[in-house]
């Protein structure tokens, strides 16, 4: 009872506190009045971004209006909201942008007016109804200016919402690693850690042995794919003839491998390690397929300049899917000779300025990167090198989404 009674005690204390701190507040405060403006309460993001899958079926945007400060007016106020796209031009212009306005006919106000009641702050929130599919161009970006007025005192800098509204196509997300494991490498726990660390959906792992000497005729290949539980694989040649074995890079899908392709990239030298070239198509879903190619190209300039041509013509007659491009280059995108080539058929780069993954230990160089094609069937998501590696570089993890 006495600790019942105690607490009982130190919540009136608390209270008469927070009373007399309000009161304070009220005094403190020169001109109160002065934020007692009506607002728009999805103005405080500027723009506020909306993003909609693309639907036979109305969606919908949540807009209400709110009064600022601390004392109540004592009665209803009544709020008005329109859209106002001739604010658009203004906009684009004061931010450098070039947001086109919604098409007619893809949304409509549910209700223009709304009220904030005596002694309440907001108005309950309004529907701002949006067609998506058959009115929006997916993936471009709309500007919907909202204004409101009433026969009261509106804040200027927060009585227009600007929603950015982007339509979307129904997606997968899919994880892509490029991995170079190091020629010498045989512990391949430490290489699984890796891959495991990062948990791709496909992974290109460069520099694998089947059956060499040095790697305990091990077939590396088959080994680290039960590791990493990607049983789906296949291998491409760089030596036929290497240690008592074979040499290359091997290509892993989580996804059910439903074509494959080996390809071999001559550089002009018979005495010079060929790059290998690895194509599967793997069906992601019921009804969608995607491409994915891993390859090394040689480090020397004119063996790599031998290489270009084919690895274009290959990679253009893979013109019905969507597709991924991983390997080590060993070029410096965007500039790079092999780089242009492959911008040239179409293929794009996922960042701008990608971060570069070589040497390990203090990066400042590109061996290991990712092209993709069509743009409009891809948006990356995330661009990183990985913290670890097994080899001299760092690998590299792209985060797509895939849109059907």
């Amino acid at each position: 009872m006495k600790h019942i009674c105690c607490r009982v005690y130190y919540k009136i204390v608390l209270i008469l506190i927070a009373a007399g701190f309000s009161a304070c507040k009220q005094e403190l405060i020169s001109n109160p009045e002065q934020y007692a403006r009506l607002y728009i309460v999805q103005a405080g993001t500027y723009p506020a971004v909306r993003t909609f899958i693309m639907k036979d079926e109305v969606q919908t945007i949540d807009i209400a209006a709110a009064r600022g400060g601390i004392a109540d007016t004592g009665q209803d106020i009544d709020v008005t909201f329109k859209v106002d796209n001739a604010l658009i031009q203004d906009f684009n212009e004061k931010n450098n942008t070039a947001y086109a306005a919604l098409p007619e006919g893809s949304y409509e106000l549910e209700k223009t007016s709304a009220t904030i009641r005596k002694g309440e702050r907001v108005t309950s929130p309004l529907k701002i109804r949006l067609k998506t599919l058959g009115t929006l161009v997916a993936f471009k970006q709309y500007l919907l200016p909202v204004s409101l007025s009433a026969d009261a005192a509106v804040n200027e800098d927060l009585k227009t919402a600007y929603f950015l509204i982007e339509g979307q196509r129904e997606g997968i997300n899919i994880r892509v690693m490029s991995l170079d494991k190091g020629a010498a490498v045989t512990n391949l726990n430490t290489v699984a850690d890796v891959i495991k660390a990062n948990n791709p959906d496909l992974l290109l792992v460069k520099a694998m042995d089947i059956n060499t000497l040095r790697s305990g005729k091990v077939d590396q290949v088959t080994a680290l794919s039960q590791l990493i539980g990607m049983p789906n694989y296949l291998f491409a040649t760089s030596i036929a003839s290497f240690d008592g074995g074979t040499y290359g890079c091997a290509v892993f899908s989580k996804y059910p491998i439903v074509k494959n392709d080996t390809y071999i990239l001559p550089t002009g030298d018979t005495n010079a390690e060929k790059g290998p070239l690895g194509v599967i198509t793997v069906q992601v879903n019921d009804n969608n397929k995607l491409v994915f190619a891993g390859t090394q190209l040689n480090s020397n300039a004119t063996r790599r300049a031998a290489q270009l041509p084919e690895l274009l013509r290959i990679i253009q007659t893979y013109n019905t899917d969507p597709l991924i491009l991983a390997g080590n280059f060993n070029d410096t995108p965007p500039a790079g000779s092999v780089y242009a080539g492959l911008a040239g058929i179409g293929m794009n780069f996922p960042c701008t300025s990608c971060p570069p993954n070589n040497p390990a230990a203090n990066p400042t160089a590109y061996s290991d990167f990712m092209l993709y094609k069509t743009a409009d069937r891809f948006r990356v998501q995330s661009y990183t090198v990985g913290s670890t590696t097994t080899s001299t570089h760092l690998p590299v993890i792209t985060q797509f989404t895939l849109y059907y």
